[in-house]
């Protein structure tokens, strides 16, 4: 006896024939439809990135550039460029030597891709009929001067006085003729003397703050002989590296999670645009972070230290993530790891020498002092350190006056209380045969929260350790339910309580609250934080009026002065790492706790397939 359809389930009572729809949710349907998001998602980003540094359309003709834009003279993608092209000139040995850096620079960024402002010679300060595309105060330089000025270390003084030299027989005097002439050679051979030429000759340390090996890596993109070029084949590497990470993250969860929604995440994650538009390479380093401990996951330790080895074109993250195998005591990961590294800095020595090493360590060390006043470089930084100078720091005083023992002690304080929290936590409670889960992750977003300095763009590193936590996502899913009900009550004379009134009818009207797991809610703050809040740069003031004082300046004058405590959602302000801060709280103290077990079984290698037979 064939069984009749019910009223619920009978397609009669369809408006549409579910014939038409039903396949909507089929997975391969499903799975089409999240890739068609994704690659939208990539394709909208890549096209931002493509035209972000477009010159205004409002900009009047003379400030436009001749190649329309300006996204390769950053010092973000420039830097690297140079070092790239100096390697493959076989300038390697001079690779932070200024003198040879300003021909580098100055053949990669010549005058006329420029707007006519600099290229009309204007960049010398003067009255306004002396700058007719400037303003009088306006600063112009040219490509190649900009750059060179981002770099660190400094030009010989003594250059002025050999520049004046060579003029000098060149400027029109008072008096022409040819014994004016003969008086101006005579005056240049006094002032040129071997002391100055000595001098000049002497390498003048500076540069960008990669270390060599990141010149090797660069030097497919140095190549190329236009920089616009390369600027443009690197945010296409860059876009392809986020796909890459996304697949590592589907390997890492063992499927769990699938490839499109990865790199759906990934695109949408803090630091990812802003690479894509400045043509940096933290797509590349999340891979990188990925994939090495996708392969340790599947039992492939060396394989995965090995990919991590990799990050000695990036020191400061190899040495934070460095602290992941050395917790975990995946001792042949961590030898792996060295080893490798060590390995791709000694093959470097044949083409750039032992000196140039110790080159880098002085640029280096150079930044670091610049790095701790610098105020462009404190708002723009993520890293811990960087916040209490961005509250005790004067930045209306000289830079030599900012940093103080109080700052310095902040800072490291901050930096090495997570530094021993995480390790501490994690020896006593974390189970190191877990690669997923809660206690790895909370190493994880401990090495980020440790690295010594990173930029803004940098945050994405931190989406290795989403990636860790939610490698077993199912039990984050599971969302818990509360009643928002609250009827009014009449209270009796007798002040007696009414008794509760009864359960709701089954299909009564309910007001249901639901509560997402807080890792997946800060995740989804991040996301939003990303594509909403930091575009509009909401910013907000609140005033202090009791805290108000009476101020007197220098002249003897009085004014009246609130305290303001002054925020937005710009660059300016850290809110991605203090985000990353708390997934990296809630993760100790789950852990702390005992309780972190609920996604801690997705670190088990998989099982080979077994088949039974009846």
């Amino acid at each position: 006896m064939a069984a009749t359809p019910t009223a619920e389930c009978d397609p009669s009572r369809y408006v549409i024939p579910a014939r038409y729809w039903g396949w909507l949710g089929s997975p391969p349907v499903v799975r089409g439809l999240l890739w068609l998001v994704t690659l939208a998602v990539a394709g909208s980003s890549l096209y931002k990135a493509w035209h972000w540094f477009d010159d205004p359309a409002t900009a009047p003709e003379e400030q436009r550039r001749a190649d329309g834009n300006h996204g390769h003279c950053q010092i973000d993608f420039g830097g690297q460029w140079v070092m790239g092209r100096m390697i493959v000139l076989g300038h390697g040995r001079e690779l932070y030597h200024r003198q040879r850096q300003w021909e580098v620079v100055r053949a990669g960024f010549p005058p006329e891709f420029e707007a006519p402002a600099p290229r009309a010679g204007t960049v010398r300060p003067g009255p306004a009929p002396a700058r007719p595309h400037t303003r009088p105060d306006e600063v112009v330089r040219h490509d190649a001067d900009a750059l060179m000025n981002w770099f660190m270390g400094s030009d010989p003084e003594e250059w002025k006085t050999a520049g004046g030299a060579v003029a000098c027989g060149l400027a029109p005097g008072p008096v022409s003729g040819p014994l004016s002439a003969v008086a101006c050679q005579l005056a240049a051979k006094h002032a040129v003397t071997p002391e100055l030429v000595a001098t000049l000759d002497r390498p003048a340390v500076g540069g960008p703050l990669y270390p060599p090996l990141h010149g090797f890596l660069y030097a497919p993109l140095g190549a190329i002989d236009r920089p616009q070029t390369a600027y443009r084949v690197m945010q296409l590497i860059a876009t392809a590296m986020v796909f890459v990470a996304g697949w590592g993250v589907t390997f890492l969860s063992q499927g769990r999670i699938p490839w499109s929604v990865a790199t759906l995440v990934l695109f949408l994650f803090p630091g990812t645009q802003a690479g894509l538009d400045l043509g940096q390479n933290p797509t590349v380093s999340l891979a990188l972070v990925v994939w090495g401990w996708a392969l340790a996951s599947r039992g492939y330790d060396a394989a995965g230290g090995a990919v991590w080895g990799l990050f000695a074109f990036k020191p400061v993250w190899g040495l934070a993530f460095f602290l992941v195998p050395l917790l975990t005591r995946r001792w042949r990961f961590a030898a792996a790891m060295v080893l490798t590294g060590g390995g791709l800095v000694a093959a470097t020595l044949p083409f750039v020498g032992l000196t140039t090493w110790f080159d880098w360590l002085e640029v280096g060390k150079e930044a670091a002092g610049l790095y701790n006043v610098n105020q462009n470089w404190i708002l723009l930084s993520r890293d811990v350190q960087g916040i209490p100078r961005r509250v005790l720091h004067d930045f209306s005083v000289p830079e030599s006056q900012r940093d103080s023992r109080l700052a310095r002690s902040i800072a490291w304080g901050l930096w090495a209380a997570i530094l021993v929290a995480t390790a501490v936590l994690y020896l006593r409670h974390g189970d190191r045969r877990q690669a997923t889960g809660v206690g790895a992750a909370f190493v994880f977003f401990g090495a980020f929260l440790t690295c010594y300095r990173f930029m803004y763009y940098d945050t994405l590193l931190a989406a290795a350790g989403c990636a860790v936590l939610f490698a077993d996502i199912a039990p984050f899913l599971r969302t818990r339910t509360f009643s928002l009900d609250t009827p009014a009550a009449t209270f009796p004379p007798s002040r007696v309580l009414p008794p509760p009134s009864g359960p709701a009818a089954f299909l009564g009207p309910r007001t249901v609250g639901y509560v997402s797991s807080f890792p997946l809610s800060v995740l989804a703050l991040l996301v939003i934080y990303q594509i909403f809040l930091s575009g509009l740069d909401i910013a907000a003031t609140v005033a202090f009026g009791r805290l108000a004082r009476v101020t007197t300046a220098d002249d003897g004058s009085t004014g009246y002065t609130t305290p303001k405590l002054e925020g937005d959602t710009g660059l300016n302000y850290p809110w991605d790492t203090a985000l990353v801060f708390l997934l990296w709280v809630w993760c100790g103290v789950r852990l702390a706790l005992g309780n972190a077990t609920a996604a801690e079984n997705a670190g088990q290698p998989l099982k080979p397939e077994t088949t039974a037979t009846r």
